[in-house]
């Protein structure tokens, strides 16, 4: 999970606009959050890139990268997000601050029965503390962000992010396949979560934007892209 502070609040739709910061914008990013500028970038890959990139990641069939095509064209705002994902630690001061959405307070309504299912009385493994966060609901990451005046990503900007906002690249380090000193991937043997920022970050100079965990962002999820853009009318 990461945050997000949008940095233009007008010229939005009602429901990409972030909450105000609660905070000092200038201490808050230059702590723990990073400026990355809007641009028009094609979001996606095509169907002709999937069976190049089954090939370079083992992958025995395209059918995981499906959702992704087909690539558009898109246009993003000026934004800063988090550098790091949110840890354990992070959001057990979440919990202390509202104990509405500790393990025992959580409405059951809002999860699966799994939520934070790895703390003990209300507590990370100490172990996990600077781990990513995990066993969490959308509604409560949601919750979380806005606790910290800030808000999830759209799942353009997060993707944007992950860019170096110079060429086109598959990955965040860039177009090479994935390897055990880049990403913590199904393939390194790991099968659990690592503490944030063990691999160099991408060239804006933000962590784990692939690999450890999977994110949230704020859109409602439709099963693709292709789904997506049909339903709203603007396939290009």
């Amino acid at each position: 999970m990461k945050c997000l502070i949008t940095i233009c609040l007008f010229l939005f739709m009602a429901t990409a606009c972030g909450n105000a910061p609660t905070t000092d914008l200038a201490s808050t990013t230059e702590k723990d959050m990073q400026f990355v500028p809007g641009a028009a970038f094609r979001m996606g890959t095509d169907q002709e890139e999937l069976d190049k990139i089954k090939a370079a990641t083992g992958l025995p069939t395209t059918e995981l990268l499906m959702a992704e095509a087909p690539s558009r064209k898109v246009t993003v705002q000026d934004f800063y997000i988090d550098i790091y994902d949110v840890t354990n630690r992070q959001y057990a001061d979440f919990i202390k601050a509202m104990p509405n959405w500790s393990k025992v307070g959580v409405d059951s309504a809002l999860h699966n029965g799994r939520y934070l299912e790895h703390w003990v009385n209300g507590e990370p493994p100490k172990q996990l503390l600077d781990h990513p966060v995990t066993f969490v609901t959308w509604q409560a990451a949601a919750a979380y962000c806005k606790w910290r005046g800030k808000r999830l990503p759209t799942e353009i900007e997060f993707e944007w992010a992950a860019q170096d906002g110079v060429n086109p690249i598959e990955y965040p380090w860039g177009n090479s396949p994935p390897r055990d000193e880049l990403v913590n991937w199904g393939g390194n043997g790991i099968k659990t979560t690592v503490k944030v920022g063990s691999y160099p970050p991408n060239a804006r100079g933000l962590y784990d934007m692939a690999g450890n965990v999977w994110h949230f962002t704020s859109d409602p999820w439709l099963g693709s892209y292709a789904d997506m853009l049909a339903g709203s009318g603007n396939a290009k």
